[in-house]
């Protein structure tokens, strides 16, 4: 059943880490005490030995504590509270007792790819995505057995209030991405009406890569005296990368100023030797464009945005994922919680509007974190 279920964890044994990676001599994960079941899952889906935010979070999570964790963008997260999640299930009660949110659908169905793939062993478990774009019909039959429901905010709060999702055995409540999720003006209204319906005695883990005061008052409102996770929460930057920026001439027409980057590019991707690249766009209407100008130079290019259906979005992410395409041009849709182990190039078409975003994207550029080269950055002005 393991050999067919998709590897999970990064292929890092031949490659050299970055001290936030690094695994830790002498410790496996067998020494956190977890289940056999969730061992041999974690050894089949490619985890071999914690990451320091693993072996700081995992045990103080299964204690039943409610957590912040709060590490940079690739360290390991999301095995966390996967992991945590499948050793605190009672598989023989069929109801959700472990509630994931998201706040995107692609972030919300990797997860679940990774659920999958840890709990791969874990006899009768059932694990479904709930996102918008998705028939509600289908919803339903997923929900008739279901013990982890990771979705999106919004799909999670409709099904609640059509009575189709039971809240009543919900033991762990994940939020994914913390910072985004409750930010101004994105997903609170929804988190707060959810938070609402979910048991009071319930565990909550809240991930995420920066902390800002905002999400501090948040969380102190929902949590019961939190344990913080922190590896170095004065050191957000990303080791193991190389950031270049390069300037572009201003111009009164904005379509100038975007030949030129589209220039700068080009330029940049026929000198630099990559696997695939991230070339992240504030615009939408300009992604789609500049994958057909890339394409028709030879380089294999997608497009992903919010104006596209789910089912093309997921496409464009299963390209990247399969290698079926060399760069993927995204607006900030992709910039968070996206694993892309190919990804050594990210490039800002345009630069972001705040350092937490700028974090983000640099942060999936996974792969160069652990080999001996960098991630090359182009901040076109």
């Amino acid at each position: 059943m393991a050999a067919s279920v998709r590897r999970a964890a990064h292929d890092i044994e031949t490659r050299k880490r970055t001290d936030d990676v690094l695994l830790s001599e002498g410790i496996d994960f067998s020494s956190l005490l977890l289940s056999q079941p969730v061992l041999e899952g974690l050894s089949s889906a490619g985890f071999q030995k914690p990451s320091p935010i693993q072996l700081k979070a995992i045990p103080l999570g299964r204690c039943g504590l409610d957590l912040i964790v709060q590490a940079k963008s690739g360290t390991g997260k999301t095995c966390v509270f996967c992991t945590i999640a499948l050793d605190s299930l009672v598989l023989e009660n069929p109801a959700i007792q472990v509630l994931v949110l998201a706040p995107t659908r692609e972030i919300a169905v990797q997860i679940h790819s990774v659920v999958m793939a840890i709990g791969c062993a874990v006899e009768g478990l059932e694990c479904h995505v709930f996102i918008g774009g998705r028939p509600v019909s289908q919803d339903k039959i997923n929900l008739k057995k279901c013990h982890i429901a990771v979705g999106s905010p919004g799909r999670i709060k409709q099904l609640i209030e059509l009575e189709m999702l039971s809240t009543a055995s919900i033991r762990l409540f994940v939020l994914d991405e913390a910072d985004k999720l409750l930010e101004e003006g994105s997903f609170q209204e929804q988190i707060n009406w959810i938070f609402s319906s979910l048991p009071v005695n319930k565990q909550m883990l809240a991930l995420s890569a920066t902390y800002p005061e905002s999400l501090a008052q948040h969380l102190t409102r929902y949590m019961r005296e939190p344990t913080f996770v922190r590896l170095n929460p004065s050191d957000l930057g990303l080791k193991g990368l190389k950031q270049y920026y390069k300037l572009v001439q201003s111009h009164p027409l904005p379509h100038m100023v975007f030949q030129e980057k589209v220039q700068h590019l080009l330029e940049l991707f026929s000198k630099i030797p990559f696997n695939q690249a991230l070339v992240f766009s504030n615009l939408h209407t300009r992604a789609q464009h500049l994958a057909d100008i890339l394409s028709s130079k030879g380089l294999p290019a997608v497009c992903i945005s919010g104006g596209l259906t789910q089912d093309q979005r997921l496409e464009a992410m299963s390209k990247l994922k399969q290698y079926q395409c060399r760069v993927l041009i995204s607006t900030d849709l992709t910039s968070r919680g996206i694993d892309a182990e190919k990804v050594n190039l990210v490039i800002n078409l345009d630069v972001p509007q705040d350092w937490e975003t700028y974090m983000h994207r640099i942060g999936t550029c996974w792969a160069l974190r652990h080999s001996r080269t960098g991630c090359d950055l182009l901040l076109p002005w």
